[in-house]
C-alpha cells in the first residue's frame, strides 16, 4: 500500500480507538478491478474450492464494473488479522472513507455477539477446503465431485444458524462412545466415522427417535448419518461450515453497514478540507440514496435515531405513554446516546434491532411512509421482519429420520404465510433423496391447506 494511504490508515486507526472502537490488526491491500471481481466472487477470500458458480459470479462482477453499472469500493473479511481490499483507481478521498468504514466493520466483527463463534482463521480454512475438494476431484473424478457439490450447495440454507451457540449432545448417550479425536469438521468422516443410518426396525421393536428432537441442521445430520462415502460427508461438512461462517453477516447486514457508515462519517469528516468535504458529500449521497431497500441507509439513520433518543431521553414508560405527536417533540436531557450505540452494536442483530427501534416516529421523520399510511405501519414492519427471518429462507425442520419405521425422512416447513416455490422445493427434495437413499417427505401449506410433497 502507498505511503500516503499507510499514513492515513494509521491516523484513522488512532481516531477509531480514541472513540472507543476496538479491533484486531487490519491489513489493507490495493487490488486491480479484475482481482476485486475475483475476490468478490469468492466472498472476499483469495482461494475457494473449484465450482462453476464462483466463475459465474466473477463474470457478473467483472461485467458490472466494465460497463459502469456499479463498483466495489472495498471488501473486508472477518478474520484475524482482518483482511481488507481497496480498489485501485479510487480517489484518495474514497480510499480514506473506505479505510474508516473498514475499521468500524472490524470493530463490529470483534464485538458483536453473533460473530463470537465464527472461526477467525477462515483464510486458512478456506484454503484447506479448496485443497480437500481438489484432492477429491483427483481421486474420484472432477465431474462426480462437482455433481455432488451441486447437490450439497442446493442444501446450503438447510442449517441451523444458532447451532454454534448450542452446547448439547444431539442424542442422549446410553453407553459411552469411543474417544473422538479433535479434527477439522470435514475430516470427521475419516477420523471419527459415524454409525450407519437407521434401518427398518424389527417388528415389535421400539426404535430410538432420530433425531431426538426436531432439528433445522439438516446438513449436519446428513454429514453424520447419510449412507455416503467419507469424501462426500467431508464435502457436506465443508458446505455447512462455510454457510455457518457467513450466516452472521447475513443476520447483521443492516446493523453492520449502519455502524460502519456512522463511524466513517464521524472519523473522517472533521479531517477533510472543504474540497474533500464536497466529494465526501457526493459519495455519502450515493451510499445513502433512498432507492429500494438500502441497508446502509436504514442502518445508519436508525443508529442516529437511537443515539438521539437516548441523548434526549426519548424512551421508557413515560415516553411510550405519550401520543405520537407529543413523542416527536419530547425532550428530556439524558446524554446516553453513544453508550446506547455501543450496547446495540454488541448484543443486537438485524431482527431485534428493527423490532425494537423501527418506530412510527422514525418512519414519519424519514418519510418511509406518509401520515395517512400510519395505520399500515405495523403490517409493513411485520413484512420487513419476516423478510429478514432466517436470512430470508424458508425454515424447514427434520422431524423424523425413521418415518413410518422405514428409515425415511420426514421434514416440516414452518409455514408463516409465505408459500414455498414448489419447483425449487421438489428439486431440493430430489437431491435429499439421492443423498439419503430413501424417500423424503415434506409437510407444508399450499393455498391454505396442509400439503405433502415427496421424493423417492
Amino acid at each position: 500500500m502507498r505511503a500516503e494511504l499507510r499514513a492515513w490508515a494509521e491516523t484513522l486507526r488512532a481516531r477509531a480507538e480514541a472513540h472507543g472502537l476496538s479491533f484486531p490488526p487490519v491489513l489493507f491491500q490495493e487490488v486491480e478491478p479484475e482481482e476485486m471481481a475475483m475476490l468478490a466472487a469468492y466472498g472476499g477470500f483469495p482461494r475457494r474450492y473449484p465450482h462453476w458458480r464462483f466463475g459465474s459470479e466473477y463474470l457478473r462482477q467483472r461485467e458490472v464494473y466494465r460497463y459502469g453499472l456499479g463498483r466495489i469500493y472495498e471488501l473486508v473479511v472477518n478474520t484475524v488479522p482482518v483482511q481488507a481490499y481497496l480498489l485501485k483507481g479510487n480517489t484518495p478521498l474514497a480510499q480514506k472513507l473506505v479505510m474508516a468504514h473498514v475499521y468500524a466493520h472490524a470493530d463490529f466483527f470483534q464485538n458483536n455477539l453473533a460473530f463470537r463463534p465464527t472461526p477467525k482463521d477462515m483464510l486458512d480454512e478456506m484454503a484447506h477446503h479448496a485443497a480437500y475438494v481438489e484432492r477429491a476431484m483427483e481421486r474420484h473424478g472432477a465431474r462426480s465431485v462437482e455433481e455432488f457439490l451441486d447437490m450439497a450447495l442446493s442444501l446450503e440454507t438447510l442449517i441451523d444458524p444458532h447451532a454454534p451457540y448450542i452446547q448439547r449432545p444431539e442424542e442422549p448417550e446410553e453407553t459411552p462412545e469411543p474417544a473422538r479425536l479433535r479434527v477439522r469438521p470435514y475430516l470427521e468422516p475419516f477420523v471419527n466415522p459415524s454409525p450407519e443410518p437407521p434401518k427398518e426396525a424389527e417388528e415389535g421393536a421400539s426404535p430410538k427417535p432420530l433425531p431426538p428432537r426436531p432439528t433445522r441442521d439438516l446438513l449436519g445430520f446428513l454429514a453424520r448419518h447419510a449412507p455416503l462415502a467419507p469424501w462426500q460427508k467431508g464435502i457436506l461438512e465443508i458446505v455447512r461450515e462455510e454457510s455457518l461462517y457467513f450466516a452472521p453477516q447475513g443476520a447483521t447486514k443492516i446493523l453492520n453497514e449502519g455502524w460502519a457508515t456512522y463511524w466513517h462519517t464521524r472519523l473522517l469528516l472533521p479531517l477533510l478540507t472543504p474540497e474533500e468535504a464536497v466529494e465526501f458529500a457526493e459519495l455519502q449521497a450515493g451510499l445513502l440514496a433512498a432507492r429500494g431497500f438500502n441497508p446502509y441507509r436504514l442502518g445508519y439513520l436508525l443508529l442516529k435515531e437511537v443515539e438521539e433518543r437516548w441523548d434526549k431521553g426519548r424512551f421508557g414508560p413515560e415516553y411510550e405513554a405519550l401520543p405520537l405527536g407529543e413523542r416527536l417533540r419530547y425532550e428530556r436531557p439524558f446524554g446516553e446516546g453513544r453508550k446506547k450505540l455501543f450496547q446495540v452494536r454488541t448484543v443486537y442483530t438485524d431482527l431485534p434491532f428493527l423490532e425494537e427501534f423501527l418506530t412510527p416516529e422514525f418512519a414519519l421523520r424519514h418519510r418511509l411512509l406518509l401520515p395517512e399510511d400510519l395505520p399500515r405501519f405495523e403490517e409493513a414492519k411485520r413484512a420487513l421482519l419476516f423478510r429478514l427471518t432466517n436470512l430470508g429462507y424458508p425454515v424447514v425442520e427434520l422431524l423424523d429420520a425413521n418415518y413410518g419405521n422405514r428409515g425415511e425422512l420426514l421434514l416440516e416447513h414452518l409455514y408463516e404465510g409465505m408459500e414455498l416455490d414448489l419447483k425449487k422445493t421438489q428439486a431440493v427434495l430430489e437431491n435429499l433423496h439421492r443423498l439419503w437413499g430413501r424417500p423424503v417427505h415434506l409437510k407444508t401449506v399450499v393455498g391454505g391447506k396442509e400439503t405433502w410433497l415427496k421424493a423417492g
